[in-house]
Formats: C-alpha cells, sequence, structure tokens
C-alpha cells in the first residue's frame, strides 16, 4: 500500500523505533479499513469530519481512553505526513478524548445526520460547509440563517456571538462554538465581494430560504437521506 509504505519510510528517517513504527502503522491500518467501510471514496478525499466520526466510533467500542487517544495520536502524524506530501487538501487534526459527553441533535437520526454533514464537507463547497454548520451548531431557522448580515457576526480566536433577529422580531445574542467560527472564517476568505451586508451570497445575491431547501435536499439526495432546514 503506497501511503503505508511511504509514511513507514517517514517515520523511520525521524529515527522512530521499530516498535513506535509499527504501532503506528497498525493504528493507521485500522483507521484505514474503518474509513473503506463506510465510505467510496479514496484517502485524498479525507476530511476532518471522518476523523471525528472515526473517535466516536472508538469511544462506542469502550476502549481505554488512553488507548483511544493513542490511535487519534497516530492518525493525526499520518494526516500531517499525507497534507504535507499534497494527497490531502486541509489540514486535519483530531481533538483528543476529555470525556464521554456526546451532542444529541433532533430531527435527523444520527447516522444519517452524519452522512448528511460528511458529504457537505466532503464536496467542498464552503459556503455550503458554513450553512450545515450554523443550522447545527446554532439551531437557528432557515429564515433567521438567510437574514444574517456581516455585522451581525463577532469571532476572535477563541470565541464568537451572532446577533439573530428572530421571532417576535427580537434579537437575540448565540455563541459560537469552534465548528461554527472555522466554517464562517473559511468562507468568508471566499465569499464574493459584493455590495451587500448578508452573509451569504449567491450568483443572484443574497441567498433566500428556497436557495437553501434545494441546497441541502440535493445533498440529501447524494446520500439517500430526506432531510429539510
Amino acid at each position: 500500500m503506497e501511503y503505508i509504505q511511504g509514511f513507514e519510510a517517514h517515520l523511520r528517517s525521524k529515527d522512530r523505533s521499530e516498535n513506535t513504527v509499527s504501532c503506528y502503522t497498525r493504528d493507521v491500518l485500522q483507521f484505514i479499513a474503518w474509513y473503506r467501510g463506510k465510505t467510496e471514496y479514496g484517502l485524498d478525499k479525507w476530511i476532518e469530519l471522518d476523523g471525528v466520526e472515526y473517535k466516536k466510533y472508538l469511544q462506542s467500542t469502550n476502549q481505554a481512553i488512553l488507548t483511544i487517544n493513542r490511535k487519534i495520536a497516530s492518525i493525526n502524524v499520518f494526516a500531517q505526513w499525507m497534507h504535507q506530501q499534497g494527497y490531502i487538501k486541509e489540514e486535519i487534526h483530531i481533538e483528543a478524548v476529555r470525556n464521554k459527553v456526546v451532542r444529541q441533535y433532533k430531527g435527523l437520526a444520527e447516522k444519517d445526520l452524519w452522512k448528511l454533514r460528511n458529504e457537505i464537507h466532503r464536496m467542498g463547497n464552503r459556503m455550503h460547509i458554513c450553512m450545515i454548520e450554523l443550522l447545527l451548531g446554532t439551531g437557528i431557522r432557515v429564515s433567521e440563517l438567510v437574514g444574517i448580515q456581516l455585522k451581525d457576526i463577532e469571532i476572535s480566536e477563541r470565541k464568537g456571538l451572532l446577533k439573530v433577529f428572530g421571532k417576535g422580531n427580537a434579537f437575540r445574542t448565540i455563541p459560537l462554538n469552534k465548528d461554527v467560527r472555522k466554517a464562517i472564517t473559511r468562507y468568508l476568505e471566499v465569499r464574493p465581494q459584493v455590495d451587500s451586508e448578508h452573509l451569504f451570497i449567491g450568483q443572484r445575491g443574497a441567498l433566500e430560504r428556497n436557495a437553501i431547501n434545494l441546497i441541502l435536499s440535493k445533498y440529501g439526495d447524494r446520500v439517500n437521506v430526506k432531510v429539510t432546514p
């Protein structure tokens, strides 16, 4: 396997012991087997959400946290090498396990939600990624999503806030988690420079509610999941 052979050679070039090389390789092979069992995409389409999902899978096996974190560390080293070699476009880093609290979303079954979210991230459209992360990470309505303006967003390195004009003509402030902050920041890097304060800009200007429905339905069809915002 080309990736594994290259990775092993990289580890040995760093004077890693044979035991360390063997351990890293075993952990990475386990991840690759899991990845190939869940998706038809090659490793060149590997995204960070795959790593998050794999961490969740490891937690479900009741392995010790120390063992899980060792495997995550191995995969992070492999991901760093894959990115440096140009095999994957984006840097991938999986956070170590701190606790076993898993967020639960209402609506879609969890496995369907993961399929949808993974597909959107894998296709790489930063506006679409920003949409799904805002919907999942804040719980706002679609009407509120399309109404977001640039001035409503405050983001710093460690925190973020979103001011939403919603039901009852009232404003409320919502904290933004790391995933949402990252998605917004990355989308703003490619957002069209137009004379509009709305966050989401399509080919014909600010997006409307029906456009969000169509975008999510398109991804839902790709993974055979019936989805609405």
